[in-house]
């Protein structure tokens, strides 16, 4: 048996980096909490190569005097602590004196750092935890610290990094949550040379939302004000349309701390039941400030988990703060909409009746467009021919043939003339090519507008509408993703949308699977993206929606669910463009639909891609059982 002895301090100093540097945005956080601890109202901070080669990071808080420079990178001194005591009263963000020893373990670091108090600063270099320069310098009052070749010394670490813009994107979403937590630090963020975001520093939530996640987010927010037995919870929620499929835009903040608490988010996601669809969840930047003894934040090395004194009190305090916020947001939507109503009526401010306002048209194209429609009569798509003038151009035309065109050769759409004909129709019979008599499907009506009922042989089918038209578009997407990439539509008025700066860097970094899935996303700004091409033509929502919810699959670390991420992308393209339930379909529809099921039925394929039947049969025997027909 080995005998027991004291590891050397180069070994043991390596593997306690392990907890404090787990990877390069673990650094960033550290570095950056020093900062904000040193009184620092301008950080900024710069990246190469994901944070490998580089970080830097540079403050003008209060510097370290000359001659206790050296002792900052030794393990356990810290400035933070003087007694017992403190640990139960911690107020600020890093106690625990081990960031910098653990930092300069693993890499190359240089510091330059000076008083406000003094005029000359001081210049320390260290290789791997030892001080190999120090001497004094002319420099700034604050502190620069430079870290490089992270990782050099433990090769074994490396091989557990990702990609270099997958690490910039872990840096990014740790920075963007502290400038949340501190709007009234200015800070900038730069990475392989470029501004990913920089915030003012005006002590406003909202504009640190603006800068860091763009205007659809500053605009979509409701506050969050509630005090109640002397905890504070404060940010901002918001509205439905920023709900995402996952919870990568939750932020939580435990006396100005960045934390991650699963109950929080499911305290908040209870308080928006019935204001969201199943599957999504809302965003929020929330403050939870309450007396710091009653808070344990040294529960974990990185200081992102914590624990409460009196969870469940913080814990229904935190319900009501969310669940108050929303309801006077619901109020005032309310009394927005009666007041909108009555001034619709004709009233005036004056109370005087007045002609409501009539809309604008932009053109006497569109104008045209809309007489011609609602003077159709029963023939919903009846264009009538523009006159050639100076308003009705060849382009003009040009662009009505291509509506016709659209419009008619729409799969599954049907007008309302066709409805007509169709309700006087008996419903159709289909036959199998190969039984002509004997194997054939007879429709015989819908459910609930949802489910179709067909008859085969000796049993009666349900058939779920929206699986059966999902399934049916996923494989014809796979096929063309695995043949030649999903055909795309170009846009005749490209699509701009807000985006943040790690939906930004995967784009960068996944423009060509996007493409691929037929989408065409480009950068258009510093917060901006611009859609030019989709798989299939919609609401500009619609495709916003789709294009953020893509975006952020590919920008997983890891696929979920079982499906690979492609198959989980090309499955939420089909799902999105289905027929949906509560849809009246026509027996034209209905016939099309069953077709698609035979075909599928004949490849095998019985659910759609979520796992889910496409259809349920009885049998007329089971039927006639339950009639007690038959015993």
């Amino acid at each position: 048996m080995a005998r027991i002895k004291i590891l050397p301090q180069s070994i043991a100093d390596k593997i306690a980096a392990g907890e404090v540097a787990e990877r390069p945005s673990a650094v960033v956080k550290e570095l950056v909490e020093n900062s904000i601890d040193a009184g620092a109202t301008q950080i900024t901070v710069e990246i190469k190569n994901g944070g490998i080669s580089l970080i830097s990071v540079e403050d003008n808080g209060c510097g370290i005097p000359f001659d206790e420079a050296e002792f900052a990178f030794v393990r356990h001194a810290t400035s933070k602590l003087q007694e017992i005591d403190d640990l139960f009263r911690i107020q600020t963000m890093g106690f625990r004196g081990e960031a910098l020893a653990s930092i300069c373990a693993v890499s190359d670091v240089e510091v330059i750092t000076k008083e406000q108090s003094t005029d000359i600063g001081a210049r320390l270099v260290l290789r791997h935890g030892e001080v190999e320069v120090k001497e004094e310098i002319a420099c700034n009052s604050g502190t620069v610290m430079l870290v490089e070749n992270l990782f050099a010394s433990v090769p074994a670490r490396m091989k557990f990094l990702k990609k270099d813009a997958t690490e910039a994107g872990y840096v990014t979403d740790v920075l963007s949550r502290i400038a949340l937590s501190k709007p009234n630090i200015s800070f900038r963020y730069i990475s392989d040379g470029k501004e990913v975001f920089s915030t003012a520093g005006d002590g406003s939530l909202k504009n640190a939302i603006l800068n860091i996640y763009g205007i659809d987010h500053a605009k979509g927010v409701i506050e969050v004000d509630h005090t109640e037995h002397g905890v504070k919870v404060s940010g901002v929620i918001g509205k439905a349309e920023l709900s995402r499929g996952n919870r990568t835009r939750q932020t939580l903040f435990v006396n100005g701390r960045y934390i991650k608490n699963h109950v929080v988010s499911k305290i908040v996601e209870e308080a928006y039941r019935n204001e969201l669809m199943t599957g999504r969840f809302p965003f929020f930047v929330l403050d939870i400030v309450l007396s710091p003894e009653l808070v344990d934040v040294n529960v974990h090395p990185a200081k992102t988990e914590i624990k409460f004194a009196n969870e469940k009190e913080v814990y229904d305090i935190v319900y009501h703060a969310v669940k108050n916020a929303l309801y006077k947001k619901s109020a005032e939507s309310v009394q927005a909409v009666k007041v909108e109503e009555k001034t619709s009526l004709g009233f005036g401010g004056n109370g005087v009746f007045s002609q409501p306002k009539k809309e604008v048209v932009d053109t006497a194209v569109v104008k045209e467009f809309l007489n011609n429609t609602a003077s159709a009569g029963s023939s919903y798509y009846s264009f009538h021919e523009p006159k050639r003038n100076e308003i009705f151009d060849t382009e003009t035309e040009k662009r009505f043939e291509e509506i016709r065109e659209t419009v008619f050769k729409e799969e599954y759409f049907s007008t309302p003339e066709n409805k007509a004909v169709s309700e006087k129709e008996e419903m159709p019979t289909l036959f199998d090519d190969e039984a002509q008599n004997t194997d054939y499907w007879k429709i015989c009506g819908q459910v609930f507008d949802t489910y179709v009922i067909a008859q085969r042989n000796d049993s009666m089918f349900l058939i779920d509408q929206h699986a059966a038209h999902e399934r049916k578009r996923f494989e014809m997407l796979k096929s063309d993703y695995e043949q030649r990439g999903v055909s795309g539509q170009m846009l005749l008025v490209p699509i701009v949308m807000d985006a943040d700066s790690i939906e930004m860097e995967v784009v960068r970094d996944k423009g060509e699977i996007l493409e691929k899935m037929g989408f065409v996303i480009e950068e258009f700004g510093k917060n901006s993206l611009i859609i030019r091409q989709t798989p299939f033509v919609a609401d500009d929502d619609d495709i916003k929606a789709l294009a953020l919810e893509i975006i952020e699959i590919l920008g997983e670390a890891r696929p979920s669910g079982i499906l690979s991420f492609e198959e989980k992308i090309l499955d939420t393209i089909s799902c999105k463009y289905a027929i949906k339930a509560n849809k009246k379909l026509s027996a034209l529809e209905m016939e099309a639909l069953i077709k698609d099921v035979e075909a599928l039925e004949k490849m095998g394929i019985t659910t759609c891609p979520h796992g889910r039947p496409i259809k349920v049969e009885f049998t007329k025997r089971e039927i006639e059982k339950m009639f007690k027909r038959i015993v």
